[in-house]
């Protein structure tokens, strides 16, 4: 027998007991949680960096309340409270640009009313007289803006057109992103003056796209389990499903996914697709004119899936709410229809539902891997839960083994050396395997463990006698995903 604290020569008599820490029978180790929101700045100084913990005020403080890295951490944290994150930001090029768009005004009012626009999602509303000009309507739109809290939560600036009769939007920060932004007249009866039209020009003109491999850099040894990338551009998005996958490499063993926000359409979103189809380390969220900026969707989507596949790797996210996007989502006219969503369901990307009331829920997480990565053949759908428990189960089994093995000595099976305390044989091996299989079956994480369990294979390397070679097969457990009947009425 061991002993790490009593000496193995004690004349002294008495009761010695050394006290260890080891897993109680029966229970798992429970596998850590940390998440990561990467963005941008035009701050090279702030870039790079690490930043652990962070609350709100802090990012507000060092990026400013408008930035996209703080309206990402604002929704982060207002969906998972207790959920702590970290943030790395990447410097965007010196020559990016904001993205900018206008709203242009003509007509004559034929009555007074109240007109709204709808800015980076939030409603801007002002009072139009019978007697304005498009030139008024502005410059009062203007001056609503300015008084609203639009620039201090969005980054947006406005200003009059060189017409006077249009207000001119600019993203707070530079990139590509900033192309992202929503802005649009309201859609509501009550929000619309009649006689007033509204031309809308949509933000675009951003252009820069930050290398995130710092961002990678500054990780370091840490494991992040959860990305949630706001940059969406296929460079930034295949540099961090290449370090996922690195990650997920036996020999790292540190599990990572990745989340990202997608505005386009059905076509576009399929194009986009199609250069991650073997990525099962990436969650796409597509939505078609959404209010939302995409860097809120994936802080909502990304919050919501690391904290649930944490708690149960193997629980669809299925109705949960994205509480945050209410009232973001596309108009009715611009959402997916049941028909689309079945195709991007089938073509790997993830998918909501945008209720009557506003709100958000989702529908089915999936990742973007359509295809096998070896043999490029068709996997199917595969849904987020399918990695989460690979991850689980392979992180708790590693566990298991450094508790109860670490130290011990490896003997052939039937040798008489077997059942002695500190050695260990691949029978010894195998049957741990199989009862740690029945408390991940137990937690509802596997299925069918009487079939796979015996279906494992531990072997004595033939040239390494210090080394045990094994397959560990496991089923899945499956999600009720499609319930089909048939209705017959006896008439």
């Amino acid at each position: 027998m061991d002993f790490e604290q009593i000496p193995g020569t004690l004349h002294v008599p008495g009761s010695y007991t050394e006290i260890r820490d080891v897993p109680a029978p029966g229970t798992l180790t429970g596998m850590p949680l940390r998440p990561l929101i990467v963005g941008q700045t035009e701050n090279a100084a702030l870039a790079g960096q690490l930043y652990r913990n962070v609350t709100v005020g802090q990012i507000e403080t060092l990026f400013g309340s408008g930035s996209i890295i703080a309206q990402a951490v604002r929704g982060f944290t207002t969906e998972q409270p207790s959920l702590s994150v970290d943030i790395v930001t990447v410097a965007l090029p010196k020559e990016a640009t904001p993205a900018s768009g206008s709203l242009a005004f003509s007509g004559a009012p034929q009555q007074t009313g109240t007109a709204a626009v709808r800015l980076a999602g939030q409603r801007v509303s002002w009072s139009v007289q019978s007697s304005d000009t498009p030139q008024l309507i502005a410059t009062n739109l203007l001056a609503a803006i300015k008084a609203s809290t639009l620039s201090q939560q969005t980054g947006l600036t406005a200003a009059l057109g060189k017409d006077g009769a249009s207000v001119v939007l600019t993203a707070g920060e530079s990139g590509a992103v900033t192309n992202d932004i929503d802005i649009r007249a309201s859609s509501a009866l009550s929000d619309q003056v009649p006689g007033v039209t509204i031309t809308v020009s949509p933000m675009s003109g951003g252009t820069g796209t930050p290398d995130v491999t710092p961002a990678i850099t500054a990780l370091g040894d840490l494991w992040y389990t959860d990305v949630v990338l706001l940059q969406n551009d296929q460079e930034a998005i295949s540099a961090f499903v290449g370090e996922a996958k690195r990650r997920g490499n036996a020999m790292v063993a540190k599990d990572m996914r990745v989340c990202v926000g997608l505005r386009a359409t059905l076509g576009q979103a399929l194009a986009f697709q199609q250069n991650v189809e073997t990525a099962e380390e990436l969650v796409l969220f597509a939505w078609e004119n959404p209010h939302a900026s995409t860097w809120q969707m994936a802080a909502s989507l990304g919050a919501v899936m690391a904290q649930s596949l944490n708690s149960d790797p193997a629980r669809q996210l299925r109705g949960l709410p994205l509480t945050t996007l209410t009232g973001l989502g596309p108009d009715h006219a611009d959402d997916f229809t049941l028909s689309q969503r079945n195709v991007l369901l089938g073509n790997g990307c993830s998918t909501v539902i945008v209720n009557d009331d506003g709100t958000v829920t989702l529908q089915r997480v999936i990742t973007t891997r359509t295809q096998q990565p070896d043999t490029s053949t068709p996997s199917g759908v595969w849904d987020v839960m399918i990695p989460a428990i690979g991850a689980r189960v392979r992180f708790e089994w590693n566990t298991t083994i450094e508790a109860h093995y670490a130290r011990a000595k490896l003997a052939d099976d039937g040798s008489p050396l077997a059942n002695q305390d500190g050695v260990v044989t691949p029978r010894t091996l195998k049957a741990s395997w199989v009862a740690q299989c029945t408390l991940y079956e137990m937690q509802g994480w596997i299925d069918d463990v009487a079939t796979t369990g015996p279906q494992a294979v531990f072997e004595r390397d033939a040239s390494d006698r210090s080394r045990v070679n094994s397959t560990l097969p496991i089923k899945p457990i499956g999600s009720l995903m499609v319930l089909a009947n048939i209705l017959t009425m006896e008439v």
